[in-house]
């Protein structure tokens, strides 16, 4: 998916009509935005929140996800107060309502506050949000309704009312210094004159998620270090899985599991991938950009996945866009990066691995056995040898690289790993690489990254 909205009061049913490709939720709750965050979205979009009664969403959901490179947009109502105290960390608010908070003309959150019904009924709005009573009150005076004295007396008397009582039959029963007759008139003028704020501004939001679509933006980078804290590894939603996801990936997580091993297989491998991403972020590591461009090399050529045409409809095919398929590549990057980063202390659970899947005991002996070639390879074949022959690919550019990330710890490590391989290719009976026989010329041009 592209896109996802936290909206309830704010918009109408066809509002949301006319922004089909995005897909809306009900008002975010604590934990909400962060399981969104989980399903991977170009953008979270956030306009309305619960708070009276659940705990409202968190600041630090908000964080994460922008750490992830997600884009988060906040405007209206809950989403402004978010945005308005986390613009300094890259969350973007839009609209009138936001700017007011930000630039500290509003403060009060009780000012995006209002009553209203539950889902069934489109989370009707039962009462009226006191942005929008200003900018009513703004407009009437604008339009000569009410006179500046007035104007004020009904925005004074509206702030007393607690936010569930606020409603305009109430507003204007309230206000005892405003003539009878200007009353009158501001009534009937009501049903046409009345501002929404709240609603124009979740409007300009959603053009906004749409704007920035379009124009296909990289993901954003934090410019701030996500602090992995106790409360927010022991927050009770962190763990949570599957909340949220699209019924067709239910359906398809639903046949996997039916399948018994494979699921159990790709559950650990995810399992590793979460954990190593956790792990980064707590770590404040960082994937350098060269690292994720060879991992999605890596990956694209077995697949022949070529030219960019090819990217797109790779990712079309598997649910995701071309920043979903960057983020693929950028965690295998980082798991790699992990992994290589740790090879000496994984050996233990390397082995452990290895006989949980049995080739403990063949591998054992087999290396056991080796000896030297005599008379030994020169190094240009040996490597030849080894890529060509028993890898089957082409060398590495760059080979003191390649055996790093292997784990090896420099070269000529790896050259005697090579040297031993190739013995025990020869007891087992396997045929020398031509150019070997005694008496034949061995000077080659070493390859690229041979020193």
């Amino acid at each position: 998916m592209s896109v996802i909205v936290f909206a309830g009061p704010s918009l109408r049913q066809a509002d949301r009509a006319a922004f089909a490709q995005f897909r809306f939720l009900p008002p975010v709750q604590q934990g909400d935005l962060y399981r969104a965050a989980r399903q991977r979205p170009r953008a979270i979009g956030l306009i309305d929140g619960c708070f009276d009664g659940v705990p409202a969403v968190w600041h630090k959901e908000v964080l994460w996800a922008i750490s992830q490179g997600i884009a988060v947009f906040g405007a209206s109502s809950m989403g402004a107060l978010r945005a308005a105290e986390l613009a300094p960390f890259g969350m973007r608010g839009v609209g009138r309502i936001f700017r007011d908070f930000h630039e500290g003309r509003l403060t009060d959150d009780d000012e995006v506050a209002l009553l209203h019904g539950p889902a069934e009924t489109g989370h009707a709005a039962l009462s009226e949000p006191m942005v929008n009573i200003r900018a009513t009150a703004a407009a009437a005076l604008a339009a000569g309704i009410l006179d500046a004295p007035a104007a004020a007396h009904l925005l004074a008397t509206a702030k007393a009312l607690f936010y569930q009582q606020r409603d305009w039959p109430a507003i204007l029963a309230a206000t005892e210094q405003v003539p009878a007759a200007m009353r009158d008139r501001l009534a009937a003028w009501l049903p046409d004159g009345r501002i929404d704020q709240k609603r124009a501004d979740a409007l300009e939001m959603l053009h906004a998620l749409q704007a920035y679509v379009a124009r296909d933006e990289p993901p954003p980078r934090a410019e701030f270090t996500f602090e992995w804290t106790e409360a927010w590894a022991s927050a009770p939603w962190l763990a949570a899985h599957g909340d949220g996801i699209e019924a067709g990936d239910a359906l398809m997580l639903d046949a996997l599991r039916l399948q018994g091993e494979p699921y159990l297989r790709l559950r650990r491998d995810a399992l590793l991938r979460q954990l190593a991403a956790e792990t980064a972020t707590r770590e404040r590591r960082g994937v350098q950009p060269d690292h994720v461009a060879e991992a999605a090399l890596a990956f694209r050529l077995p697949r022949g996945l070529l030219r960019g045409q090819d990217i797109d409809r790779w990712a079309a095919e598997n649910g995701l866009d071309r920043p979903g398929f960057d983020r693929l590549m950028a965690g295998l990057a980082g798991l790699e990066a992990l992994a290589r980063d740790r090879d000496a202390a994984l050996a233990p659970a390397i082995l452990d691995q290895l006989r949980l899947e049995g080739g403990y005991k063949a591998l054992r002996d087999r290396t056991a056995k080796a000896g030297t070639a005599d008379p030994p390879l020169p190094l240009p074949l040996l490597l030849a040898w080894h890529f060509h022959t028993r890898l089957g690919r082409d060398l590495p550019e760059d080979l003191e690289q390649y055996a790093g990330g292997l784990g090896f710890r420099d070269l000529a490590h790896f050259h005697a790993a090579l040297a031993r391989d190739h013995a025990l290719w020869l007891q087992d009976g396997q045929p020398a690489p031509k150019g070997a026989a005694g008496g034949q010329s061995h000077r080659q041009p070493p390859p690229s990254g041979l020193t």
